[in-house]
């Protein structure tokens, strides 16, 4: 999922850079993720690489359930974010290979995570 979300980050950027189209970038990006989403993407680049040095760290029954509610919140909230955008008339495109793998992903995440705690069971 990490990988998905690193190219979603990149993809606008060098779309527009290779059409040499650098102001309706700086547009793009006001727009989305704007200020506040690029802080947002950020925290979660962060809590995406902890999460899995965690679970590579951690393993008591507390801690596999935490993985597992924030790994189908994190779904959820790209999920919904796809939503706004698809609902506000965005076209498809490549934006929305990248969004249906990271939702496939998130599914097959939030499986391993209820596996995983199961087995501390």
């Amino acid at each position: 999922m990490l990988a998905v979300l690193l190219a979603m980050l990149l993809i606008d950027p060098l779309q527009h850079a290779m059409a040499g189209q650098y102001e309706a970038l700086t547009h793009t990006l006001q727009h989305d993720p704007g200020t506040l989403g690029l802080h947002v993407l950020i925290d979660m680049l962060c809590a995406n690489t902890l999460m899995q040095v965690g679970i590579q760290v951690f393993g008591s029954p507390a801690w596999r359930s935490f993985v597992l509610v924030i790994t189908a919140l994190y779904g959820l909230f790209f999920l919904t974010h796809q939503v706004v955008h698809v609902a506000g008339g965005e076209a498809l495109g490549l934006h929305t290979v990248l969004d249906v793998t990271h939702h496939l992903l998130a599914v097959a995440g939030v499986v391993a995570a209820h596996q995983w705690r199961k087995a501390s069971a």
